[in-house]
């Protein structure tokens, strides 16, 4: 019955759909207990505290929240996704590279994200720009999936991407003998720093030569400039303390007004010049162990595949006595078998890990984040490339439940993946909070949304239900 309300309010076009929660986090860290919210148009058209009214969705004990911002995500983005040729790519945008249509979109809509961040691969020392994406709402590639399944962007130029650290240049070895696009600089982390610091400095000479009239358009250094004079944020992935150092001395090099940092795995260990200096963290992913830097691991099915795969040829298959094992020689799906197999990661779906996550992990810790927050630092959660399997144990909203664990306030853990990572990028006029005139972007959870149990029943993303569970119950 329910789930037949919500399809007739919906699917009628411009009706209105009135939701009653017995507890309504607005974002920001206020509840109101209870809450009714008008949805139509696509927007929040009122929030009101009350009993719910006559017609209303109501689903007892439920709890309504924002939608989920993942602010640091690799969802449909890969290797293929890059131009690797080069050390630096400004211009190249995610937004037309990655892809709009992968799962991974569907299963952070099943995590409760609604709208995500996503960041350039770290192959590039500059990386390109960044998007602002719904998770749902655009028009998939696929001519045979549902219309508004595939993400949708947003914002097309959200950041500028720099890569501090191991994987810029892991694996690059000094041009000559060979011919391919690894042969290339840089080899180390002071040849990664240095093209920044060549790259910058080719901008400020290009800004001086144009305003001369001495030179044309270059797009690679007119979005350098942008980024140094704050039209777009710059975003540097590191990790190690020492590279979070070397980003705060690039930032007062050159003068970058708005730096982010991205995973900030160590960020803890320097929290105190984050503060100072006002630079925010999108923290993540959450992994307490180098085994689990990938932070998803492969389905059971797929374990059972890689483990025991099908036989080639069948002429023994139906023998009396046949031991496929001990004809293929592979072992039971058990002990040290089951724990190497979990870590036969492909690289195109965890450039991070294959690339520097796996030797700069070492030092994570889930209280990273309530040691953050306690010097003082702005931190939002991203998930990487958690959401690319589904039932993941880094998704956004259990890396919330994961920093409360360890120390986090709990009245903080909420705002940091809905009204303060919608503020980090730059879309709190929209998305984060739920109040009218904002895009209804709203999920309905089983219960309290930090409880280990809670997940969340109905998802809206502008307004459309994109995941609804309320049938199951």
């Amino acid at each position: 019955m329910i789930t037949l309300l919500v399809c007739a309010l919906l699917q009628g076009g411009g009706e209105e759909l009135v939701l009653a929660a017995d507890r309504l986090h607005d974002g920001t860290g206020r509840v109101l207990a209870p809450a009714v919210v008008v949805v139509a148009d696509g927007r929040i058209r009122s929030v009101t505290s009350g009993e719910a009214p006559a017609g209303a969705l109501h689903v007892e004990g439920a709890e309504l929240t924002p939608g989920l911002i993942d602010a640091y995500s690799y969802m449909g983005v890969g290797g293929a996704a890059l131009e690797e040729s080069r050390e630096s790519t400004p211009a190249m945008k995610v937004a037309a590279t990655c892809d709009l249509d992968a799962p991974a979109f569907r299963h952070a809509v099943e995590e409760g994200v609604t709208a995500a961040y996503l960041s350039p691969d770290s192959f590039n020392v500059i990386a390109g720009l960044g998007a602002l994406v719904k998770t749902a709402g655009g028009d998939p590639a696929d001519l045979f999936a549902p219309a508004g399944s595939a993400a949708r962007v947003v914002e097309d130029a959200a950041a500028l991407k720099i890569v501090l650290g191991n994987d810029a240049s892991l694996g690059n070895y000094s041009p000559g003998r060979w011919s391919d696009v690894k042969g290339r600089r840089p080899t180390t982390r002071m040849g990664v720093t240095w093209e920044i610091r060549r790259q910058f400095y080719r901008a400020l000479a290009w800004r001086e030569a144009r305003a001369a009239g001495r030179a044309g358009d270059d797009p690679d250094l007119a979005v350098l400039i942008d980024a140094l004079e704050g039209r777009i944020p710059i975003r540097v992935q590191a990790r190690r303390a020492h590279d979070v150092q070397t980003a705060l001395r690039l930032q007062q090099e050159f003068g970058w007004p708005r730096m982010i940092l991205e995973e900030g795995t160590e960020a803890h260990q320097v929290a105190g010049l984050l503060a100072a200096a006002g630079v925010p963290v999108a923290a993540g992913p959450a992994y307490d162990s180098l085994g689990r830097a990938i932070v998803s691991s492969p389905t059971v099915d797929e374990l059972e595949a890689a483990v025991h795969p099908e036989p080639v040829c069948c002429e023994h298959l139906h023998e009396e006595g046949y031991d496929e094992r001990a004809e293929t020689g592979l072992l039971p799906l058990e002990g040290p078998v089951l724990a190497a197999t979990l870590r036969l990661i492909p690289a195109d779906e965890a450039a991070g890990l294959v690339r520097g996550r796996r030797s700069e992990g070492d030092h994570a810790t889930p209280a990273g984040i309530g040691l953050l927050r306690r010097a003082g630092v702005e931190v939002v959660f991203g998930a990487a490339e958690a959401h690319d399997g589904p039932a993941t144990e880094a998704s956004v909203i259990h890396q919330a439940r994961t920093a409360v664990a360890w120390g986090l306030d709990p009245a903080e853990a909420l705002p940091m993946c809905t009204a303060r990572a919608a503020a980090l990028l730059g879309a709190d006029d929209r998305i984060g909070t739920i109040e009218a005139g904002k895009d209804a972007d709203l999920v309905l959870w089983s219960g309290p949304p930090l409880a280990a149990e809670s997940r969340p029943l109905l998802v809206l993303v502008d307004g459309r239900v994109v995941l609804d569970r309320l049938s199951d119950r």
